[in-house]
């Protein structure tokens, strides 16, 4: 962990050591080098304020719906917790169409 994708290398340093960063990315940089994988492009009119949700809440969570609980129309399913991930979480309602119950 805290290396790049593409190299196992880390792009960060101080005095000669590397510096691990977080999953391939390092969120509070001004400027990084990132692995395409880890991006995603966003319209540049778009609000920071909105957009910033992109990240990793939106993927971890709509991606724990879909792709791990896999559940079918008509499935009920609850989802713990209203932050980024269980609202992501509850977006799979609408890819999925499974019945949600919040507890």
């Amino acid at each position: 962990g805290g290396v790049m994708i593409g190299d196992g290398q880390s792009r960060f340093s101080i005095n000669g050591k590397p510096i691990y960063h977080f999953v391939g990315t390092s969120t509070f940089s001004e400027y990084t080098v990132v692995h395409v994988g880890c991006v995603a492009k966003i319209n540049p009119s778009a609000p920071l304020d909105k957009v910033c949700v992109l990240s990793c809440g939106i993927s971890t969570g709509l991606g724990a719906a879909l792709n791990v609980a896999k559940p079918v129309k008509g499935s009920s399913v609850a989802v713990f917790g209203l932050g980024a991930v269980g609202l992501a979480c509850r977006r799979g309602k609408d890819c999925r169409g499974f019945e949600n119950y919040w507890c």
